[in-house]
């Protein structure tokens, strides 16, 4: 049975079409996998990252990485450059992905640009104490305007051993004859207002224990009905909020997702607690807050929204879900495995993968998606998954 929801939901999606006859194609999702060799491949040489989200912007392919070393030779080679995060275009896999960076002498520009306060800590505190600002991308990139403009929200912290969460920034993307360019529109989007003496548990910690649900950290992508959705991970699941996107970098005008209960409630200016699961989309369980990654997009191939994740419990495993009636507030199906990865055999004691992340944008046609995660704090792997 439809309900009001998700009758708006097909709507506009399918406007022209009866809603009777709207087929969600071959749900639930099969498909075959194959990985995409051992490794990436940099126009630079010798640079090592981890982490990686992705976004087409003025038809490039976009790939913004984590931590980014560029040595001499191989990882354990002495060290000539570094920087918090880097960009580069996605190029294709041959057998493995290739990326065109941008920088100088070989080594990777810094992606996002600090605030003076944030190089100032690093500069006061790094060498002192081995506390630094970090922003390691964790969401993906929503085009707006055309295609023309990424939208994305990445978390701001400290890292080491007074290690915090500060604020989420919000930043525009945008790709001219030079390369990409990223401005941080909305420098210090959403505060984290949680005690000082909580510390992040370990690098792979996205979200906060706040009590400022940091919307965008997970996610965004575009609505149904056009809405700019950012999504957080809160109390377990995924928590769900709005805006038009000519109004992206006013925070007031956001609405947020109450629950699935009908009515006018069901979204509000307010935005619900952040220790309640009543408001998230789904819930997966206590380790998705501490350690969660992944995506939400529009599949057109199964013409509805996919939910790519790695759910935070140590098993290096991709997991599915999809919304069955082809609505991002929901229902959504149960959990399903996608993918286990290898975890890296090397490294006892960072013995599972990390930052598993879905590009629905390397195949504008949906019949195949890419899928990528890290380890060690210096390698990314790939895969891709073929939809039958």
């Amino acid at each position: 049975m439809f309900d009001h929801v998700n009758i708006l939901c097909y709507s506009l999606l399918f406007p022209s079409l009866v809603l009777g006859l709207v087929a969600q194609n071959t749900l639930p999702p099969k498909f075959s996998l194959q990985l995409n060799g051992n490794g990436s491949d940099s126009t630079f040489p010798h640079v090592y990252r981890d982490g990686g989200v992705s976004g087409m912007v003025s038809g490039k392919n976009l790939m913004v990485f984590c931590d980014t070393t560029t040595t001499t030779g191989d990882v354990s080679a002495p060290i000539i450059g570094f920087t918090s995060n880097s960009i580069a275009y996605y190029l294709g896999n041959n057998p493995t992905p290739q990326y065109q960076d941008f920088g100088n002498n070989g080594i990777p520009n810094l992606a996002v640009p600090w605030l003076e306060s944030e190089s100032s800590y690093t500069a006061e505190n790094f060498d002192k104490n081995g506390n630094r600002v970090v922003i390691w991308p964790g969401s993906s990139i929503t085009a707006i305007n055309g295609g023309n403009t990424g939208i994305a929200v990445w978390g701001v912290a400290i890292w080491g051993p007074a290690g915090k969460s500060l604020y989420n920034t919000l930043v525009t993307v945008t790709v001219n004859e030079t390369g990409p360019h990223i401005e941080r529109t909305v420098p210090k989007f959403i505060q984290v207002t949680y005690p000082s003496h909580l510390t992040l548990p370990t690098h792979h910690a996205k979200t906060p224990q706040a009590n400022d649900t940091q919307y965008g950290n997970f996610g965004s992508t575009l609505g149904a009905s056009g809405h700019l959705l950012l999504l957080a991970v809160s109390a377990g699941g995924l928590k769900l909020a709005r805006v038009d996107p000519n109004d992206f970098a006013d925070l007031t005008k956001y609405e947020y997702y109450l629950g699935p209960s009908p009515g006018p409630n069901t979204w509000s200016r307010t935005p619900p607690p952040s220790t309640s699961p009543a408001a998230n989309l789904f819930t997966v369980g206590p380790a998705f807050a501490a350690a969660a990654s992944g995506d939400v997009f529009w599949s057109p191939r199964h013409r509805t929204f996919l939910a790519v994740y790695f759910s935070g419990r140590p098993d290096s495993t991709f997991y599915l879900r999809y919304a069955l009636h082809g609505c991002v507030a929901g229902p959504w199906s149960a959990e399903t495995v996608l993918y286990v990865t290898a975890p890296p055999a090397s490294d006892p004691a960072d013995p599972f993968n990390y930052a598993g992340h879905a590009h629905p944008s390397w195949d504008a046609g949906g019949e195949t998606l890419g899928l990528s995660w890290s380890f060690g704090g210096a390698w990314v792997q790939g895969a891709t998954v073929s939809w039958v």
